[in-house]
């Protein structure tokens, strides 16, 4: 547990919110973007617990902060935001060594004065502990703060509400703006937003599917939208349109049909799919959490080890491994002496067993 000090008063940033009277959430930003409970982020800075979602042996968050003496719809309409990465230990603690030393900057120069301006901000844009999201990411998580906060949507909301609409032609999609279709993606569960998007699933260019798909894969979508989602993604195996596979792939993140998707994945595994590594990585970075089904773990991991790149199967293991929620399931893998011959080989090349 970290302790204040003279050179560093303060001694984890959920002290340093609350002592600069400090509204604040937190955001994973490594994996799918998702809110981090306070008590959960109080427990990891105090490395009483690993970091959930490590990304690349990193934990990688947002914080997002407003004055909480500031009243009315303003209060909330433009927060300041830290985009933070600190190493995690190979437990999956953070480093908290790093975490002071980011406190400490912001202490010298920013003092006492935290929320006084977005000029002031900037002087902390050129530390080694920020990072600046992809334009998808950036795109998807300003719209997921501003459906949590309660803010209206940007201006280029209502044109892409209009095109799903079908009251712009479906060759316009070129005018559509990536924040616009983030906003649509974060606001699917209100007003036709759903019941629009799957009438016109179908239709879209793959450019189109692409983008909802990378922001989409960050909200929760309904059984009904799931059922369409398998359905086209059915019809581009059979084509075999492994581009439309993917993004199709990416809008099922969030599905809570999860008998439903599992039985997608192993589908795609079974497929003509499983030789093309970039599916191996959308599982991996998307579907953490179906790897608890060990009938899914296996095939998964048969597939990796027989690809023709013998890289793929080591970066996967090892990047899973480290996510605390399904260590065990990876580890009990390499336990077990009746698994394949195909993983047993590749865990032998991986570890030199």
């Amino acid at each position: 547990m970290s302790a204040s000090s003279a050179n560093n008063p303060v001694p984890t940033l959920s002290a340093l919110m609350e002592s600069a009277n400090a509204q604040w959430r937190v955001y994973d930003m490594g994996r799918i973007i998702q809110s981090i409970s306070k008590t959960d982020f109080t427990a990891i800075e105090n490395g009483q617990k690993p970091y959930p979602f490590p990304i690349q042996k990193k934990a990688r968050f947002a914080m997002v902060f407003w004055d909480q003496e500031e009243k009315g719809p303003q209060a909330k309409a433009n927060p300041f935001i830290w985009f933070l990465q600190f190493d995690l230990d190979e437990i999956g603690l953070l480093n908290l060594q790093q975490r002071d030393h980011y406190i400490s900057l912001v202490i010298k120069e920013l003092g006492s004065k935290m929320m006084d301006s977005s000029e002031q901000q900037s002087t902390l844009d050129n530390h080694p502990y920020s990072f600046t999201p992809d334009q998808n990411r950036q795109a998807a998580f300003n719209a997921k703060v501003k459906v949590a906060l309660k803010q209206p949507a940007s201006m280029h909301y209502e044109h892409v509400q209009a095109f799903f609409a079908g009251q712009i032609d479906a060759d316009k999609w070129q005018e559509l703006t990536v924040q616009g279709i983030a906003d649509f993606s974060a606001r699917i569960d209100q007003a036709n937003n759903e019941k629009d998007l799957i009438n016109h699933l179908s239709e879209l260019s793959v450019q189109t599917l692409c983008a909802i798909g990378a922001t989409l894969e960050h909200e929760q979508v309904s059984l009904n939208l799931t059922n369409k989602l398998i359905e086209l993604q059915d019809q581009a195996l059979a084509e075999n349109d492994s581009e439309q596979v993917l993004n199709l792939l990416r809008c099922l993140v969030g599905s809570p049909a999860k008998p439903l998707v599992l039985s997608q994945l192993k589908k795609l595994l079974a497929s003509a799919e499983s030789t093309d590594e970039t599916l191996f990585i959308v599982i991996v970075g998307r579907f953490w959490s179906y790897f608890e089904d060990k009938e899914f773990l296996y095939l998964f991991f048969e597939k990796a080890a027989t690809n023709t790149n013998k890289q793929l199967f080591g970066g996967l293991f090892v990047d899973l491994v480290a996510i605390p929620s399904v260590r065990e399931y990876m580890l009990s893998l390499l336990r077990d002496p009746n698994r394949p011959e195909a993983i047993s080989a590749a865990i032998g090349t991986v570890f030199g067993k």
